[in-house]
């Protein structure tokens, strides 16, 4: 017996014997916003993708040994038609659970409760508590949202003004372009956390037409790995490492209530 085909024996052996993950480490590819903060949003100056959602298919990845791969989207709406086409397998950003969303993609346990703001500015002293409010106003919303089809029901902003970002809607106020913008509250608080539209307010006194959980979004088949992904976010509630996260970005988290 050559010394040679003992190595290879060898070599074969212990390929059998190495754990899973790392013979073949199975990749998850994570669909996100790249101007969904504090969701996942692209960073210009690392030039990398960042956020809360990210930091967390992070940790999910490595409690299952998953590889994972960022998918960054332009905007929200391309995330499910590319989760249901099996362009990724996925969803980690700004995905506020709706029943319209509901019905096309299952959802994972609760990360944080919030719903839409609205933004004035700080020169318009006015409580507003509903749209109703607003009638004969110029006000503005976020593309993908739930919110857009709610404020359309209504019929009472024919003018509707709809913008790709939050970000973009809250300039429209600054401007004067807009008088108000009905946008996801927690980015909203997230980009006056960073000193940004300091000219703006969000009215506390506003009902939100809509209040829910965000959540990492996946295919209804896959049942399988919304049970892994839940054990994992179970996991970094229990540790703290969900506070973590979610203090990293200027938020303080509190487990949401159940349903």
């Amino acid at each position: 017996m050559s010394f040679r085909y003992v190595i290879i024996v060898l070599s074969i052996i212990a390929s059998m014997t190495l754990p899973s993950q790392v013979q073949a480490q199975q990749i998850l590819r994570v669909g996100t916003n790249t101007i969904g903060s504090p969701w996942s949003f692209h960073d210009a100056k690392s030039n990398s993708e960042q956020g809360i959602a990210i930091d967390l298919v992070t940790e999910i990845g490595k409690d299952n040994g998953y590889s994972i791969q960022l998918v960054p989207m332009p905007t929200i709406v391309e995330l499910i038609p590319a989760l249901t086409s099996n362009k990724i397998d996925l969803i980690a950003a700004n995905m506020l659970v709706s029943p319209e969303r509901q019905a096309l993609i299952d959802f994972s346990e609760p990360l944080f409760v919030a719903g839409d703001g609205l933004l004035v500015l700080k020169s318009d002293p006015k409580e507003y508590r509903s749209l109703q409010d607003l009638k004969g106003a110029v006000i503005g919303t976020q593309l993908g949202s739930p919110f857009v089809s709610l404020i359309q029901k209504t019929g009472l902003f024919p003018d509707l003004k709809i913008y790709t970002s939050v970000p973009d809607a809250m300039q429209a106020v600054s401007d004067g372009q807009i008088g108000a913008a009905v946008v996801g509250s927690l980015t909203a608080a997230y980009e006056q956390h960073l000193g940004r539209f300091s000219n703006l307010r969000i009215v506390k006194s506003y009902q939100s037409l809509i209040t829910g959980p965000d959540a990492l979004g996946v295919r209804k088949t896959d049942g399988e790995l919304l049970k892994k992904i839940n054990t994992s976010l179970d996991k970094l509630k229990t540790n703290g490492t969900m506070k973590s996260i979610f203090a990293k970005y200027g938020i303080d988290w509190t487990p949401p209530k159940p349903s």
